[in-house]
């Protein structure tokens, strides 16, 4: 198949396709005399599974990287890695539940005050800036 067939297969874009290639992630099809790129289903479901280490958190170059010299898959190091990206998940979902908690605290001091024709003072303003996590 041409490259805008593996595109359509795959939903990656050509230029994606061709970036993939040009670092080393794809193999590059193999050109015909007419000077057109040819790839086989095996580039496909490589697409694909690029697409899915990207889904849970790998960069691209990262990936190359879950694999042995021989190309095998290194199953120690995604099982290490994929720990790691547990982690990391875990500890956004944890700072998002505090962000959601400061945003509901704000809804109802903002909610409280307001529906009594009240204004939020400098001094509570300061306090809830204080508050802020970087």
């Amino acid at each position: 198949m041409k490259i805008g067939e593996l595109a359509k297969q795959s939903g990656t874009a050509a230029s994606t396709i061709r970036y993939y290639e040009s670092i080393g992630l794809l193999p590059a099809g193999v050109r015909n005399s007419n000077g057109y790129r040819q790839y086989t289903v095996n580039s496909v479901e490589q697409l694909k599974i690029i697409k899915f280490a990207q889904s849970l958190g790998f960069s691209l170059e990262e990936i190359p990287t879950l694999r042995k010299p021989n190309k095998e898959l290194d199953h120690t190091a995604i099982i290490e890695r994929l720990t790691q990206k547990q982690h990391e998940a875990n500890a956004l979902i944890e700072q998002l539940q505090r962000k959601s908690e400061r945003i509901g605290s704000l809804i109802n001091l903002l909610d409280a005050s307001w529906s009594n024709g009240e204004c939020i003072g400098d001094e509570k303003i300061n306090e809830l800036l204080n508050e802020v996590e970087y």
